[in-house]
């Protein structure tokens, strides 16, 4: 697939990717603690949620919290644009946002109850939380129903576990929160129109 046809199948991921890029810019010109302040405004913790939770859940979207952008390029080429693709662009945004919003409201829940039984400092509630990657397994999990058959529950059943795992190794509300999102993505793939016509990895035509 020649590059303008990919990015016309998917403007919205490549948009997206796009601000990613000037927003990072942004915070590296605002310096370590210009950045820190931009993502605490953002951020969607339990402070930010109680107090304008609307505005958060939309602007968190928008900023990354490691301030590198070129580690997104192959997310967003390898599973993004091709979730976009595949599902149409307002599936995909469904889904997507969904799975933001559910798994940010799991997790910070599971830091309340962190903080409660005295087992993460009331601190948390101001924590920094930003980014893409409940958006991206949200979408990863409905991609997932565009595997070939002969492979298809086996390669959901791999990646919740490995999720599951993760989530129980380092049991913070960041990995409980990926592990919701796929979880969302997995139960949307239903939604999923021609699956079988559209197989992912191949590139459909």
């Amino acid at each position: 697939m020649r590059l303008p046809r990919a990015v016309a199948g998917a403007p919205f991921s490549f948009a997206w990717l796009l601000v990613l890029l000037i927003t990072t810019r942004v915070q590296r010109s605002a310096g370590h603690r210009g950045s820190r302040r931009i993502q605490r405004r953002n951020s969607t913790n339990l402070r930010r949620l109680r107090s304008e939770p609307h505005r958060v859940l939309t602007t968190s979207l928008f900023w990354l919290d490691d301030h590198r952008w070129w580690p997104y390029v192959p997310v967003f080429v390898g599973v993004v644009a091709p979730a976009e693709r595949r599902l149409g662009w307002w599936r995909w945004l469904l889904v997507g946002t969904g799975a933001h919003v559910v798994a940010t409201y799991v997790g910070q829940s599971y830091l309340r109850f962190l903080i409660r039984k005295g087992r993460a400092p009331q601190r948390a509630e101001n924590a920094r939380d930003v980014g893409v990657s409940y958006f991206v397994l949200g979408v990863a999990g409905a991609l997932s129903g565009y595997t070939r058959k002969p492979w298809r529950s086996g390669a959901q059943a791999a990646a919740a576990l490995a999720l599951a795992g993760n989530a129980a190794a380092r049991p913070t509300f960041t990995e409980v929160g990926h592990l919701t999102a796929f979880l969302v993505g997995l139960a949307t793939v239903p939604l999923a129109p021609d699956r079988d016509e559209q197989p992912y990895p191949s590139i459909p035509r």
